[in-house]
């Protein structure tokens, strides 16, 4: 069933991302496998079922706003391809920074979770709608939910970043290919494909 997924992808996909993550997929180091792993990982870590569904959540949301950093850098790589390579040099060098931005927004949306949709006010106020339909779920305790969700996210991070820090810096045409849409749909794809193989486990 998977094959025959990846298969469709890799022939079907009108840009090269499909191909790309078809590729990936097919090494040893493919990104759902890493995502199991730190799923894996995570488990490990928890103390608890209810820590790690609430590492579950917080890890997700951190992930998912990170992926917004990242569709926003390709917006600039897509604009101007011949300075890729700047582009990323510098998104990487601001990593530190932008991680601390992102954990307190994730800390922010979680506790919005965790309140059932009430906030006092936060400096992410503007933004507690994007995580909104995460407190159904929460609410039902509902950890396969958060376990698939994670996994999909995760699959996004580890494919954006091989397509950032491995690929386009060596073969820079591909940069093209990074529009808003594309990207958009390459994630559907991959979160999809995430989606299916979580169920095998």
């Amino acid at each position: 069933m998977i094959n025959k997924i990846l298969d469709r992808f890799k022939t079907e996909n009108s840009n090269t991302l499909g191909k790309i993550f078809y590729e990936l997929e097919q090494s040893s180091s493919s990104p759902f496998k890493m995502a199991l792993h730190s799923y894996n990982e995570l488990k490990k870590s928890a103390r608890s079922s209810e820590e790690l569904f609430l590492y579950l959540i917080e890890d997700s949301i951190f992930i998912s706003l990170y992926a917004t950093f990242y569709e926003e850098l390709m917006k600039h790589i897509t604009k101007s391809p011949e300075n890729a390579l700047l582009y990323i040099e510098r998104f990487s060098s601001a990593a530190d920074e932008r991680e601390r931005l992102i954990a307190a927004e994730a800390q922010n949306h979680l506790n919005f979770i965790e309140n059932l949709g009430m906030c006092d006010g936060c400096n992410s106020c503007d933004n507690h709608g994007d995580v909104a339909d995460l407190i159904d779920p929460f609410q039902r305790g509902d950890i396969d939910f958060f376990a698939e969700l994670y996994l999909g996210m995760q699959t996004i991070q580890y494919s954006m970043e091989a397509l950032l820090y491995d690929i386009i810096p060596d073969n820079q045409a591909i940069a093209k290919e990074v529009s808003p849409a594309n990207i958009l749909a390459w994630r559907q794809v991959i979160y999809s494909y995430a989606q299916i193989k979580s169920q095998e486990i």
